[in-house]
This record gives C-alpha cells, sequence and structure tokens, in this order.
C-alpha cells in the first residue's frame, strides 16, 4: 500500500533546536552505555536514593548479569521476562539482555495470575527476573508455564545506601522463602560477557512491549533495537536536553513512557538519572531539590498531586526546564503554577507502545493547551475518513490518526492478523484514535475508535476487562466504558447481569472488590452496576454508547 502523508504544515512552528533529519547511527542502546561508560566513567549513572553507580559501574553490572544470563543459557533471541519496579535492576537487567541479542519483556508489576500467565505463555520466556514481593504470583501459575527454566529473585531494597538521602517507601523488602530460584547475588557472580552480539538493528527485535487489545488478549508489540535508538535519540532532542541534565526518574520503567524518556534518553547522553522505586509526592519534591533535576516525564495524576501538595512552598523546584505530561488532559490551572514556579511550560505529548513513546509532542516554547502537540522530527501523519481509509479529512475535521515514524514496530509477536490490521508497511500504522488536526499542524484527541480508557495513564481496553470478568460464575453478561474521574482522568465501570440463581447472593461491592485480586490495581472496574439487560441494538450488540451517555448525563446533574 503507498500511503501519502499529509503536508508538513508543522514544521513551521518546531523550534530551532528541532532538526528537520535525524542520523540514527547503526548501533544499539548498550553500545551507547559501553562508549559513555568510558566517556563519562566517574560521573553517576544513577542515583537510587542516594547510592551512586556510576557509568563505568553501571556498564560493569550490565556485563556482569548478560555473563550470568549466558550461564543460565539465554541466547541471542531468547526472552527473558522483568518483573519489577522501578529499581537497578530492572536498568542493569534490561541492558543484559539487550547485549546477548536476547529479548526484553518488560511486564508489570501489577500483574495477576491471569495476567501473568497469559504473557509468559504467549512470550516462552526462558528466564523470569522477579522482585521478591512478586514471587508468590509467579510461583502460584508456575505449573502453566512450563518454558520457563529460571528465576532470579530480588529485592527492590538490594541496592539502597546504609545512609539514605531520600525517604525509603516502606516494604521494600519482603521476608520469604523463593524455592526453584535464583537470589540476585549468585547470580552475579561468575564470567561477565566477553562481546556485545552482532545484531541488524533494524531486523532483529529488542523488546515485546505488551499492549490491550481489542480481542481482551495482551499483543506484543515487537520492537527493534533501531525502533529504541530512533526514540531514545529523538526524545531528548525534542526537549534540548543533554548530558548536563538531570532526568527524574519515577515513571514506571516497565512502560514505555518511562522506559523512553527516564532511562534510554538519559543513558543515551550520559545523563545522570534520579531513580525513585515508588511515586510519592513528598520524596520527589526532596528529589528535585536536593539534586536538582532538570527534566522530567509524567503523566498528569502526577503533576496534579505535586501542584496540590500542602508542602509544596517549602521546595525549591526551579531547576526543573523541561516537564513533559501525558496519559490525559493537563488542566491549564496547573499549567499556569508550574510556570510561575519554575518559568517552564508543562507540554503534552502522545506516543504508543507501538512506537515506543512520544512521536508527537508540544514544543516546549510554542504550547498549545489542549493539544497533544506536532509530529516531531521524522514523523509523518494522515487524518483518515472514518468511513473510508482511503481519503483524508480537511483540516480541523475529525478522522482516525495514522502515523508513520523509525520507532514503528515491526508487528505484534505472533499475532500475523493483528499485525495486518494495525501496521501497513513502511512504518505505517492505525493508531485508532479519533484526531483534527489545525492549520498550524497542532493534532487533537477527539475520541478513540475502540473504546480505549485512560486510567491514571494506563491504557486500559474495556474487552480485556470483560474477558476477566466473565471468569466469575456469577456473571450473565457484561461490558465496560470509562467514566470521567477528577484525579485519574477516567475510571473503570462495569454493568453486569448476574445469572438468575446469583441474585440477591453476591453485592455490588464484592464483585468490586472480587475483581480487584483478579487484575492491575489500575484495571479493575471501581464500579460495578447490576443491571437485568444491557442495551442492545437490534442485531443484539451491546450499546455502548448508551450507557455512556446515560453516565455523562448523571455527571452533569452532580
Amino acid at each position: 500500500m503507498t500511503i501519502k502523508p499529509m503536508e508538513r504544515i508543522w514544521e513551521k512552528v518546531w523550534p530551532d533546536y528541532w532538526p528537520h533529519s535525524i542520523e540514527y547511527g547503526r548501533e544499539s542502546i548498550v553500545w551507547h552505555l559501553y562508549h559513555n561508560a568510558n566517556r563519562f566513567r566517574d560521573k553517576p549513572a544513577i542515583i537510587y536514593y542516594g547510592a551512586e553507580i556510576t557509568f563505568k559501574e553501571l556498564k560493569d553490572l550490565v556485563w556482569q548479569a548478560a555473563g550470568g544470563l549466558q550461564k543460565l543459557g539465554v541466547t541471542k533471541g531468547d526472552r527473558v521476562y522483568l518483573a519489577l519496579e522501578n529499581c537497578p535492576q530492572f536498568i542493569i537487567s534490561y541492558y543484559a539482555v539487550m547485549a546477548l541479542g536476547a529479548i526484553v519483556i518488560a511486564g508489570s508489576p501489577m500483574y495477576k495470575g491471569g495476567e501473568l500467565t497469559y504473557v509468559l505463555k504467549d512470550c516462552t520466556a526462558k528466564v523470569v527476573i522477579i522482585e521478591d514481593a512478586l514471587f508468590p504470583i509467579l510461583q502460584s501459575i508456575r505449573s502453566q508455564v512450563p518454558a520457563v527454566e529460571s528465576v532470579i529473585v530480588t529485592s527492590l531494597a538490594e541496592y539502597l545506601p546504609a545512609e539514605p538521602t531520600l525517604p525509603i517507601p516502606p516494604g521494600l523488602a519482603v521476608e520469604g522463602d523463593y524455592p526453584d530460584s535464583v537470589s540476585w547475588q549468585d547470580f552475579m557472580t561468575g564470567p561477565p560477557l566477553d562481546k556485545l552480539a552482532e545484531l541488524d538493528i533494524k531486523a532483529d527485535v529488542a523488546l515485546l512491549q505488551y499492549t490491550s487489545g481489542t480481542t481482551g488478549n495482551p499483543k506484543g508489540a515487537m520492537i527493534t533495537h533501531f525502533n529504541i535508538m530512533a526514540n531514545a535519540t529523538s526524545a531528548p532532542m525534542a526537549v534540548k536536553a543533554s548530558a548536563q541534565d538531570v532526568y527524574l526518574t519515577v515513571l514506571p520503567l516497565f512502560h514505555v513512557t518511562g522506559m523512553t524518556n527516564s532511562m534510554n534518553a538519559p543513558v543515551y547522553l550520559g545523563s545522570t538519572m534520579v531513580l525513585i522505586a515508588r511515586f510519592d509526592t513528598e520524596t520527589l519534591l526532596k528529589a528535585i531539590e536536593k539534586y536538582r533535576c532538570s527534566v522530567w516525564l509524567a503523566i498528569t495524576t502526577m503533576n496534579i498531586a505535586v501542584i496540590n501538595h500542602p508542602n509544596l512552598k517549602n521546595y525549591d523546584i526551579s531547576s526543573l526546564r523541561a516537564l513533559i505530561s501525558g496519559g490525559a488532559p493537563v488542566p491549564p490551572v496547573v499549567v499556569e503554577k508550574y510556570q510561575t514556579m519554575t518559568g517552564c511550560n508543562l507540554v503534552e505529548g502522545f506516543g504508543m507502545s507501538e512506537t515506543i513513546s512520544a512521536t508527537i509532542l508540544n514544543p516546549l516554547d510554542r504550547n498549545k493547551l489542549g493539544s497533544i502537540g506536532v509530529p516531531m522530527v521524522a514523523v509523518d501523519i494522515r487524518v483518515v475518513v472514518l468511513e473510508d481509509d482511503t481519503k483524508e479529512v480537511p483540516l480541523g475535521e475529525e478522522g482516525e490518526l495514522w502515523q508513520k515514524a523509525p520507532s514503528v514496530a515491526i508487528g505484534y509477536w505472533n499475532n500475523p492478523e493483528a499485525t495486518a490490521e494495525t501496521f501497513l508497511g513502511d512504518s505505517w500504522m492505525r493508531t485508532g484514535d479519533i484526531v483534527k488536526v489545525d492549520d498550524e499542524g497542532y493534532v487533537y484527541i477527539c475520541g478513540r475508535t475502540k473504546e480505549l480508557i485512560k486510567a491514571s495513564g494506563y491504557s486500559v481496553f474495556p474487552a480485556e476487562v470483560e474477558e476477566y470478568l466473565y471468569h466469575h460464575p456469577a456473571i450473565e453478561e457484561c461490558v465496560v466504558i470509562g467514566v470521567p474521574h477528577e484525579y485519574r482522568g477516567e475510571d473503570v465501570k462495569a454493568f453486569v447481569v448476574l445469572k438468575p440463581e446469583w441474585s440477591g447472593k453476591i453485592t455490588e461491592e464484592e464483585m468490586v472488590e472480587w475483581a480487584r485480586s483478579e487484575m492491575s490495581v489500575y484495571k479493575y472496574p471501581r464500579t460495578i452496576e447490576f443491571r437485568e439487560a444491557l442495551p442492545k441494538s437490534g442485531t443484539g450488540k451491546i450499546m455502548r454508547k448508551i450507557l455512556k451517555e446515560e453516565e455523562a448525563k448523571k455527571a452533569a446533574n452532580q
């Protein structure tokens, strides 16, 4: 298929430091880590609650972990699953896997048994590196994932300093027994890697990033080494970042936004990461002030928490010069407060798991509130008619966003049907988002063709939640929608028709608690409403739109 992009009208608003083309090179992100270990040998690459790991030390730890994986039989193309919150071990393991030419699966630490089983079976991971608190979940499903040969258990407390400089969140270390596993300390012994794997960076897959889909099952976007480098290069360039910047790394690293903008970008630049295991507003403010953090990528809920913090005035956060937010629209009052306190704009952007983070971004000095920005360097877009994707809509009218970028994945793992539906060839992909574009090229999200829910910055597809709900024996029929929420952007709500024999035997609250134990914290329905029947079309299709209209009316009358 030959696809003609829009005229690049947005280039007129690009700042001077956005180049019109980029030479990405032929090396992987791990090669850049090796290079920066020589350039910035004694400079901190990671500061973890006061513990400093220099670039030379990080490189040595990565090579040691790669040697440990080799000892376990990991070779090029094998899959290694990371079940870790933010910690040095995530960063070490991530690059160690790629140094071997193996494939990282950055799994959500919020996965419950059903989700973890599906992903591990789909990717056939050979090794799992997991934090101690999550080990019981893995152990409960171990018999269902026979491809997993080795499990390495670590603790978020392993690299903490004796005298922390920031408040330590409770529960970082978990006491317990971890049968049929290897400790991180034992894993990190033995000969280190002696040679990086030979790679074809445009063809070899570096990462499977699982994203929910309309079929109900997560899909593994196949991200190549080139895809990773494309965004690791363009993301810092878009905010004029350099080796002198200090990145606040608090977004989850298993998520593409944190992974690209808070880990790969500073590793590529030679910048320092101030790494925080779990978001805590007070800790974050102390980190910004103490370490003079200058670049921070967050989600809207984090920004709101900071602006509303009662002790905010006691902290100096004026070092922040680049503030980027995603996940949900940023209220104008939040932007205004940041401008007053730091002198810089808080800007919004747009990215997907399939593009390993942002492809559209507001320039720092040319922000349009309500917009997700303009296409970044080397990104092309189309906005097509919903009923006829061979035609484009005029400027200002709504259509589906298609985008082309060097960071677009090469397809979905083991899923040719979904690949054919989404990836159109020549780095073009359908996003499923309904947008409009103004006369300067700024893009505005208007809706979602696939009913995606954005809860606290996380993508939630109704079909996946519905599939898990149907595991409950009381449910005859259910449907899930997103409802507005002041803090989280949207909440997940389910409408349920009970089987007749369950009527009066279970409450809505009890079903919410059950769902909470089955799904990630951002995914489970916060509200469940029992109905006698669900609205349906003449063909029997559940009319999700009617339920959304009902909820909108309720919200308007409150």
